[in-house]
């Protein structure tokens, strides 16, 4: 668990480090109607006010998210078990989440490094700064069957299989039960995220199964 929070913390603020956020904050006074209004002076205050918040919310996402993220996931195995009629104990079912989270542990490592790397990122860049899933499979023209396709994602399935064998490990169920499991619960989710677009986490801050 704390490589998996010091993994998403790094990445996130690695990412706000470079995080340019001017475009974001016109973009925003435009809306208001206060950028008419606003002096360079006011207009740079805000750039920079933007700028310190993602720095505390990059940081946060690995400090209070991915735990509570664990929690959902050990509640979420427990209920599976029950329902499965199996016996799964809290503390294993929370091992289990953890261990399976490595992969993403390891896809924020990568993340913030690729992050760092970069002279200045914007927040548009953040789903496709590391492309891990078969959505670069099609161009920014197929919005939908990009969406659909960004759920197929290598770290992503790779943290599922590994939910499934630890799941299958702790029940006695046999492993091919317990990766169907988790892959079905895993296709449920996506599709609710491909549904609502608005709920999915940009991949690099978090496309963490859960």
């Amino acid at each position: 668990m704390l490589a998996l929070c010091a993994a998403v913390t790094f990445s996130g603020v690695a990412f706000a480090y470079r995080l340019d956020p001017t475009a974001a904050v016109i973009r925003k006074l435009e809306m208001t109607g206060e950028l008419a209004k606003s002096s360079e002076r006011e207009l740079g205050e805000e750039v920079q006010q933007a700028h310190r918040i993602a720095l505390v919310g990059g940081a946060a996402k690995g400090i209070f998210v991915m735990p509570l993220v664990l929690l959902l996931v050990s509640v979420a195995l427990k209920v599976a078990a029950w329902l499965a009629g199996k016996k799964l104990v809290f503390a294993e079912a929370f091992t289990v989440a953890a261990v399976a989270f490595l992969p993403i542990a390891l896809f924020h490592v990568i993340y913030g490094v690729v992050a760092l790397k970069q002279g200045v990122v914007t927040a548009s860049m953040a789903q496709d700064l590391l492309p891990s899933s078969l959505s670069v499979l099609v161009g920014p023209e197929a919005a939908k069957l990009g969406r659909v396709l960004r759920q197929v994602d290598f770290f992503n399935v790779w943290a599922v299989v590994l939910l499934g064998l630890g799941f299958a490990q702790g029940t006695k169920l046999k492993p091919s039960r317990g990766l169907a499991l988790c892959l079905l619960l895993y296709v449920m989710l996506s599709a609710v995220l491909v549904g609502l677009p608005g709920l999915a986490p940009p991949p690099g801050q978090g496309a963490p199964p859960s």
